[in-house]
């Protein structure tokens, strides 16, 4: 299935549920959506979001505008927080998410993207796009280090495991020496 005919702001949506009530704040929504755009590069509408290079990796302002549409049209809810960056994206139940229909790739890969940047904190998520993205660096407010964030990727790896969260040791330590 061609994705050039799936709404923008369905993906987004989609993005959004898949945080399955955990809600994104808006370093987590930003970064998936670019995740999402990345990897399906060619695939997407014609209109699909435009990423800049900014001070905490890609970002684009038509994320934020899409969401308040969705948030004023009910079909999700932005709590504000004190900062900005403590603002949580969450879905609304029965919205009619379950009508979207994107390809079974998009869906898991979104799925499993989303699950992914939920574990770690704003740092860990800048650095981990910086990691694979070092374009994204050029305007950056962070000083990124590149064996820090090896590190704090390998232990949040750990503790996951530990937790039954994710896969084994010998996974995370495998996935570390082919970096």
């Amino acid at each position: 299935m061609d994705l050039n005919c799936v709404d923008r702001r369905d993906v987004l949506l989609a993005i959004i549920e898949a945080a399955a009530g955990r809600g994104l704040k808006r370093a987590h929504l930003q970064k998936a959506v670019f995740l999402v755009a990345e990897e399906f590069k060619g695939r997407l509408p014609d209109d699909f979001y435009e990423f800049t290079k900014y001070h905490f990796g890609p970002y684009s302002q038509t994320v934020y505008r899409d969401a308040e549409i969705l948030n004023d049209s009910g079909c999700i809810n932005i709590k504000y927080g004190a900062d900005r960056r403590e603002d949580v994206f969450s879905i609304v139940k029965d919205c009619g998410i379950e009508s979207i229909d994107l390809p079974v790739d998009v869906d898991r890969f979104i799925k499993e993207s989303v699950d992914w940047i939920l574990g770690m904190d704003f740092q860990e998520l800048v650095w981990a796009i910086y990691y694979l993205y070092p374009e994204y660096q050029e305007n950056s407010r962070f000083e990124y280090d590149e064996e820090k964030a090896i590190l704090e990727s390998f232990a949040r790896g750990l503790r996951q495991s530990r937790e039954g969260k994710t896969h084994s040791t010998a996974d995370v330590l495998a996935q570390l020496q082919e970096a």
